[in-house]
């Protein structure tokens, strides 16, 4: 039986719940959670295709537990997970890969064979890529899944490396786990809503011994933080699977080691994260001060609110020039900041409205400096005018500058 399910889960139970021996159905509606969950808890024993435009993985459920019988790739490989763990250096695992390919056997095997690794042990480690696979899907947006019921793989292709390894049939332990992931996700993608986005240093750390993070990771990808490789290609390059470099690559950039550009937004490459103001700096000693931002693009306004609030402001967002925004710009602050394509009409009239509701300073972050859009500036009545890429130390510098002049006029 074939079925298409609802948005709801009473389908796909039913379907299970009757010994369906195929359903099909979104992801989006369902989750992965809640399917791993019901097909566990449901003994549902067959094969799970998890499809992602041209990429897919396949998981069968047994009586003994669950199987990764094919990847997209494998997300955390075995001799990345040894190097990491310091069992093996680089050139060993070149030499053992070398030895793979000239006698057929399984790397696993070699390591067992040598003596490296306990066959417990290594166990333990497969067990850890599956995982690390399984976790992968969690991060799967738009994918479709079908359930077929059956004792062998309905694909009849040859199952890859892992399919050999068992997971505990109870996937609570799994389903926490991912959950946590999960979470962590949502803050990290406040900063790095895209793979596609460029990381480059800003300034290179003295130590990590500050920092919550795994040293050998920061080691390992802060290296590949170039300013030219993308994260999705830091991903691929990298000994450490996808989560473990999105949360570094995060740290990082938390902390100001890291600032992240991207190539698609406007014109050109935007600087939408840089290295927050150390304390004591132009922005310091202005506490109480507060900062209306104004900008459509999300990503940036996050990003450039995070630093001005290191810099010792208070900020307040609005998503562009709205209701809203006026209702914000009548309210408490001391400064507006605004993001806006200048040389258009309909900029230089949010601009002239701005002055006529406050008369709190205005300053202007534009993608062009073509001459309309430098004749809009002038008439816009803008304190000051910044055009993209952005640096922000320098805006820091004039807005202290803008409040220690204003504090001088209050004193006279």
């Amino acid at each position: 039986m074939s079925s298409t399910p609802r948005s709801d889960s009473s389908l796909l139970r039913a379907g299970l719940g009757v010994r369906a021996r195929k359903v099909v159905g979104d992801l989006e509606i369902f989750g992965i959670a809640n399917l791993l969950q019901m097909l566990s808890s449901g003994e549902s024993y067959g094969f799970l295709t998890i499809s992602k435009g041209d990429d897919s993985k396949v998981i069968q459920f047994t009586p003994g537990g669950i199987h990764l019988i094919r990847g997209v790739r494998r997300t955390n490989p075995l001799g990345e997970i040894l190097v990491r763990s310091g069992t093996l250096t680089r050139d060993r695992l070149e030499n053992l890969l070398e030895e793979q390919r000239k006698t057929g056997k399984r790397l696993g095997d070699l390591v067992v064979e040598g003596g490296i690794l306990s066959r417990e042990a290594l166990g333990v480690s497969l067990q850890e890529q599956v995982a690390e696979e399984i976790y992968d899907l969690f991060t799967w947006a738009d994918s479709a899944f079908e359930f077929v019921e059956s004792g062998a793989d309905p694909s009849g292709e040859e199952p890859g490396p892992l399919s050999d390894v068992v997971l505990d049939a109870n996937v609570m332990t799994i389903m926490i786990e991912a959950a946590r992931r999960m979470d962590e996700l949502e803050r990290i993608r406040a900063v790095i809503p895209d793979n596609r986005l460029v990381p480059q240093k800003v300034q290179l750390p003295v130590s990590f011994d500050d920092l919550e993070l795994d040293r050998k990771a920061v080691e390992e990808i802060l290296p590949l933080a170039d300013g030219v490789r993308s994260i999705e290609r830091i991903i691929e390059e990298s000994l450490y699977p996808k989560f473990t470099v999105l949360r570094t690559l995060y740290g990082l950039t938390e902390r100001g080691i890291l600032k992240i550009r991207d190539k698609r937004e406007l014109a050109g490459p935007v600087t939408i994260l840089g290295r927050a103001p150390k304390s004591g700096g132009a922005g310091a000693g202005q506490a109480g001060r507060t900062i209306l931002l104004l900008s459509e693009l999300g990503t940036f306004r996050a990003a450039l609110a995070w630093y001005l609030r290191n810099a010792g402001y208070s900020i307040v967002e609005g998503n562009g020039w709205d209701a809203s925004a006026q209702s914000l710009c009548q309210g408490h602050c001391d400064a507006i900041v605004f993001d806006v394509s200048i040389e258009s009409d309909d900029a230089l009239a949010a601009c002239q409205q701005i002055k006529k509701i406050s008369k709190k300073p205005l300053i202007l972050l534009s993608n062009n400096s073509s001459g309309k859009a430098l004749s809009n500036a002038r008439h816009s009545g803008a304190t000051y005018v910044f055009v993209k890429p952005l640096k922000e130390t320098l805006l820091v510098e004039r807005l202290s500058e803008l409040f220690t002049s204003v504090s001088k006029e209050a004193v006279r």
